[in-house]
C-alpha cells in the first residue's frame, strides 16, 4: 500500500476503535496483535497488509471499504 492509504488507515482506524470505545489492547486480542501494533498501523509507522485490514474491519464491525473512505 502506498503511505497515503496507510495514513488514510491508520486515521479511520483510530477514529472507529475510540467511536466504539474499544481499547489497542482489546482490538489486537481480537486479531491476535499486540496493542504496539494497532498503535503502530494508527500512526502509520507501519502500513497493513490487506488480510490484516480485513480481520480488523471485521473485528471493528465495518466493512474494509470503510476503512479506506
Amino acid at each position: 500500500m502506498s503511505k497515503d492509504i496507510c495514513k488514510i488507515f491508520g486515521k479511520k482506524l483510530y477514529k472507529i476503535r475510540n467511536a466504539k470505545n474499544m481499547s489497542q489492547e482489546e482490538l489486537g486480542f481480537e486479531v491476535g496483535l499486540d496493542k504496539s501494533t494497532i498503535g503502530k498501523y494508527e500512526l502509520a509507522k507501519r502500513c497493513i497488509n490487506i488480510r490484516t485490514a480485513k480481520q480488523i474491519a471485521d473485528a471493528l464491525g465495518v466493512k474494509l471499504s470503510e476503512m479506506l473512505d
